[in-house]
């Protein structure tokens, strides 16, 4: 259902009358709110120009690109993502870049009353529903990926509740439909209710890391290399710093 919704959105916004100055960005939902004000100020660095946001799991996303969606632009939660469309002749690899890194924390709902300060602790007996995406999505690899280095994903397995993405899994624990989650370090700065448990030590993060590529059928191939080089810029890191990104794995820039 959630899936369809994407798609119809996509749909939504491809089917209006598109202009030589039009581009069509499907992105990874944690990145909503920096993205969006990245693309606010490329609008107003060039006039005329419409920067339309699609976003959504990047699992998804990349799905609705298979399918022939017309994006100009794909930024995923992942390499692997891009990777897929590459191997489909789907995305243009000279134009390859990443943008930012993130980190994963361990978030707990407002009505959980025992202590989570490690990895260990997830097996208490009182946490009865752990809420995390599916594996084909970038934050359920990435988080499987840690429990697996500690030995918990088999025995956590009956009590993983399934989420759509990074949001929903962060929605699910601020409206107490669980009593945790795993979600990006970003992310958790948006909840309501939720509150950070833990942040697993930087030796057992997992590598995340922020990709985007202009993609083969972009309609606007111009202004996704500018729009690309955009968020290779100084002021797109530092909004996304702003809003709790790390820069890339292997970067060492501020």
């Amino acid at each position: 259902m959630r899936s369809a919704g994407i798609a119809l959105a996509l749909v939504a916004i491809i089917s209006k009358p598109a202009g030589a100055e039009d581009l069509l960005v499907a992105a990874a939902v944690s990145l909503r709110e920096p993205l969006d004000t990245i693309a606010r100020r490329f609008e107003s660095e060039h006039a005329g120009v419409r920067v339309q946001l699609a976003f959504g799991a990047s699992s998804t996303l990349a799905a609705q690109a298979r399918a022939g969606a017309p994006l100009d632009v794909f930024v995923a939660a992942d390499e692997e993502s891009l990777d897929a469309l590459a191997a489909a002749g789907l995305v243009r690899e000279a134009g390859r870049l990443r943008i930012a890194g993130n980190r994963l924390v361990v978030i707990a709902s407002a009505d959980l009353r025992v202590p989570l300060e490690r990895a260990a602790d997830l097996e208490r007996p009182e946490l009865r529903r752990i809420a995390l995406p599916e594996r084909t999505v970038p934050l359920g690899h990435y988080a499987r990926e840690w429990l697996a280095r500690h030995g918990l994903l088999a025995a956590l397995g009956p009590r993983l509740v399934s989420t759509e993405h990074a949001r929903a899994t962060l929605a699910a624990v601020d409206a107490g439909h669980a009593d945790a989650g795993i979600v990006y370090a970003t992310d958790a700065r948006a909840a309501r209710s939720a509150r950070v448990a833990f942040v697993p030590p930087p030796a057992e993060q997992p590598r995340i890391v922020y990709v985007a590529a202009p993609l083969t059928r972009a309609r606007a191939p111009a202004l996704a290399e500018r729009f690309l080089a955009a968020l290779a810029g100084a002021e797109a890191r530092q909004t996304l710093v702003a809003a709790g990104f790390a820069p890339p794995p292997g970067d060492a820039s501020p």
